[in-house]
């Protein structure tokens, strides 16, 4: 590994640091670097907190090492735009004097989108593009499909038997999964801004959908709830715990309920029904992106998962198989696709599969 893979490895590393607290903005790292030593590192902490750049200026002040004519690494291209809580980081670089920026992805925010290093090499800053690129993309792709496409980036997540089945045909569905899988789970709970189940997940389960296993966030996910019917009981636990909810009903849904669901807190969002009386998912989408929502985790049952795959708002799915076998009458993982051909079936590209003791964790791209 040469040093510069080196530096940048380790501003990704930071950048990583920021998950679960820097929505909507993205998770960045950066490594300040002179004559061969690093003298100052950061990361962004929290959307309105400083950026990486100036948390690794501020670490170098701090111990009162000499920041001009230092090289900094960078997972994301400096910002050149200014909004309400931080300034433009490509003009502290400038007046830090930096020598040469190191840069692993171009910013795909439009108001950046490469001016920021056109900025700084305007000012006889040398620029680098390209170490590192594909991890920092995959780092950032919530970000990404976010800020191009004002959508939340949603992953479909479910744990099943080795034969596909997520229940017993009795329903029951405790536990398939081991406390190092379910620990698993809610560590990529706590990466993510909200997580979407259907009405039955909170009929049947009474769930809390908070993260309970592993590193703890410093916030829960928001749910979404899928219920057109307005269903959910006014004493549920995601009613109790969070403090905000968001409901996805029809229009048909009674009005009463849904103001006494307000009033507890609920955000209700009507959404137009297809011809089956599904909630219209791309709508939703749309929507939550308008609510600063950046990123989904699916939890749902096999109903919602179909519906989910079917709408194509999903853009990953990751997959945890336990070693049991429950047979043919068990409910199946995925609900009906209408699928008539296996040439006509939803591939997953890009799979990646890591072995958690004696389970297995399949992760892949739509």
């Amino acid at each position: 590994m040469d040093n510069h893979t080196k530096y940048m490895s380790l501003a990704l590393r930071l950048a990583k640091k920021g998950e679960g607290t820097t929505s909507p903005n993205p998770l960045v790292g950066a490594v300040l670097v002179k004559r061969g030593n690093i003298i100052g590192r950061g990361y962004h902490k929290k959307a309105g907190l400083p950026h990486a750049e100036i948390e690794a200026f501020n670490d170098a002040a701090k111990k009162k090492n000499s920041i001009k004519d230092a090289t900094l690494y960078v997972t994301l291209e400096p910002c050149c735009h200014t909004n309400k809580r931080t300034p433009p980081c490509v003009k502290a670089i400038i007046e830090k004097k930096i020598s040469k920026v190191f840069v692993s992805m171009l910013d795909p925010n439009p108001e950046v989108a490469g001016k920021g290093v056109r900025i700084l090499r305007k000012n006889g800053i040398e620029v680098e593009v390209g170490i590192l690129e594909e991890k920092a993309k995959q780092l950032n792709e919530a970000f990404t499909k976010y800020i191009t496409t004002g959508k939340p980036f949603v992953i479909l997540k479910l744990a099943a038997t080795m034969d596909g089945k997520i229940a017993a045909y009795t329903g029951d569905s405790k536990w398939i999964g081991s406390p190092t899988q379910r620990k698993y789970a809610h560590q990529l709970r706590g990466k993510l801004d909200g997580i979407m189940v259907g009405i039955e997940t909170v009929l049947k389960d009474n769930p809390s959908l908070n993260v309970r296993f592993g590193k703890k966030m410093s916030r829960d996910p928001i749910p979404i709830v899928l219920d057109s019917k307005l269903r959910i009981p006014l004493d549920s636990n995601l009613l109790k715990i969070h403090e905000t909810i968001i409901i996805a009903t029809s229009d048909k849904s009674k009005k009463r309920k849904a103001e006494k669901l307000e009033n507890l807190g609920a955000t209700i969002l009507n959404i137009k029904q297809d011809k089956n009386g599904r909630l219209n998912l791309k709508e939703l989408a749309r929507k939550l992106g308008k609510y600063k929502i950046m990123s989904v985790l699916i939890e749902g049952g096999s109903k919602v998962a179909a519906s989910a795959l079917k709408s194509g708002i999903v853009d990953k799915v990751v997959f945890f198989y336990a070693p049991k076998i429950v047979g043919a009458e068990g409910i199946s993982m995925i609900g009906e696709l209408d699928i008539p051909a296996i040439k006509k079936s939803i591939e997953i590209k890009n799979t990646k599969v890591k072995k958690i003791n004696d389970e297995l964790m399949v992760e892949g791209y739509l």
